[in-house]
């Protein structure tokens, strides 16, 4: 076997291991420098903004040699070559260019061949570099150099894929775990976990938590199957194709928190069919979304269900009242209030309405059916209790109102007028009823004030 046979068995048998070992690399650039005669040979990989690291490299000189290739800095010439000719082979005794003396200036060099590693977008991701003194090559040496040379590169370059693999595959997860989402992959058919980012996964323990469960045992502890309310199968088609995105919302039990959670079907990266489940943290706009509906349905001064509420209620309870079912809508006027404002200020008048919103609420058959209507007019709903039964609560209430109402600046005394409609005898509408009740208690305005009187009572 000649030298030339050997080199190639002895580099095939090195580059043979399907796993790349950088003292593998090492052997074979040594075997390729001593061969040749070169001083040293270098293989650089992709690092950041353009530039070449060192991977590997095998020396007989105790010579500096650059660590780091940035291509932005080197000619764009250098470049185009080594993307449409793959290698350069430069020597001193031939004509050369500016920056080709440079390049053997930079390496100490008289004879220099370069040879790239290309990725998928004919992008220079890698380089392999041997240097020397001998100037001299003849063709035969140089095609076995080509040889040698590519055998190292492919060798390397599977490598150098494994790392921008895992260089592209920690980037993602930092993305995924930076994102704000919380996300969450299982497969389709067994539920179980098959990825998980860091935001998903800290409340319940991190990572190790998912991996190798099932998403319901990570969520929900001591549950047996999957959630009732999982929407896989409004993700697939009937043939169990993926369709649209679906969004709904959820609150975690343990903190109360609210989510917006996207669910979606999709292929994984082995062709089972996966579920997707991303979730953005949206506790806060359901606080805000509470503090809307509650400003828009309640009294700011007395806290009390307002005008709104009111028809609201009043209409669910017609609509889901039983047949023969009965009901009542009282109407209270303050008899007197004006004075309160005139002789204490608004403020006093404030205070009162508050202590009147109170007042009402701690009745129990009012507790939850008081309503302040606007100024100083409250309405409240009953419902399944018999006529004289509001007749009483009517005249208990005209009972306090004979005595004085204590206030910050000073006693006052204040009557009410109660008017009161019936369902379904005066109205089967929240308008009708108001309408009835509303002139009711002006009958009993009219006649001075402090009393009741129901819709059927009223004389024209």
């Amino acid at each position: 076997m000649n030298l030339q046979d050997e080199l190639i068995l002895r580099l095939a048998t090195l580059f043979a291991d399907q796993q790349v070992q950088l003292d593998n690399v090492r052997q074979g650039q040594q075997l390729i420098t001593n061969y040749f005669g070169f001083d040293i040979s270098l293989v650089y990989e992709p690092g950041l903004n353009n530039q070449l690291n060192e991977m590997s490299r095998y020396s007989n000189t105790k010579k500096e040699y650059p660590k780091i290739l940035d291509l932005n800095n080197l000619e764009e010439e250098f470049n185009n070559r080594l993307i449409y000719e793959s290698f350069l082979m430069l020597n001193k005794n031939d004509e050369l260019s500016e920056y080709e003396l440079k390049l053997l200036n930079m390496f100490d060099a008289k004879t220099l061949y370069v040879e790239s590693v290309l990725d998928d977008n004919d992008r220079i991701f890698g380089i392999v570099i041997n240097a020397g003194k001998r100037l001299e090559y003849s063709n035969e040496e140089f095609n076995l150099l080509h040889i040698t040379n590519a055998m190292l590169i492919k060798y390397t370059s599977f490598n150098l894929y494994k790392k921008r693999l895992r260089f592209a595959q920690k980037s993602l997860e930092k993305i995924l775990d930076n994102t704000g989402i919380d996300i969450y992959v299982n497969d389709f058919n067994t539920h179980d976990i098959l990825y998980v980012n860091e935001s998903m996964a800290s409340p319940y323990g991190g990572k190790d938590k998912f991996m190798g469960n099932k998403c319901w045992q990570v969520l929900f502890p001591g549950q047996t199957g999957p959630c009732e309310f999982c929407p896989q199968k409004k993700i697939i088609d009937e043939k169990g194709n993926p369709t649209k995105v679906y969004i709904w919302d959820y609150q975690r039990a343990f903190d109360g928190s609210w989510f917006r959670v996207f669910s979606s079907a999709f292929t994984w990266v082995d062709g089972r069919l996966a579920h997707i489940v991303s979730s953005a943290d949206i506790t806060d706009n359901k606080k805000n979304e509470e503090l809307i509906k509650y400003m828009a349905h309640y009294d700011s001064l007395t806290k009390l269900p307002n005008r709104r509420m009111l028809l609201e209620k009043c209409k669910a309870k017609i609509d889901n009242a039983s047949e023969n079912e009965q009901g009542y809508l009282l109407f209270f006027d303050i008899d007197g209030f004006k004075l309160i404002n005139d002789n204490f200020g608004h403020d006093a008048g404030d205070e009162f309405l508050i202590n009147l919103g109170e007042f009402f609420s701690n009745i129990p058959m009012l507790k939850d059916s008081i309503y302040r209507n606007g100024g100083d007019e409250f309405v409240a709903l009953i419902g399944k209790v018999e006529k004289e039964s509001i007749r009483s609560l009517c005249h208990f209430i005209l009972e306090r109102f004979k005595k004085p109402w204590e206030l910050k600046k000073g006693t006052v005394f204040c009557g009410v007028s109660i008017g009161v409609a019936c369902y379904p005898e005066d109205g089967n509408s929240a308008s009708q009823l108001l309408q009835v009740a509303d002139r009711a208690m002006y009958n009993v305005k009219k006649t001075g004030g402090g009393n009741m009187l129901f819709g059927y009572e009223i004389e024209d």
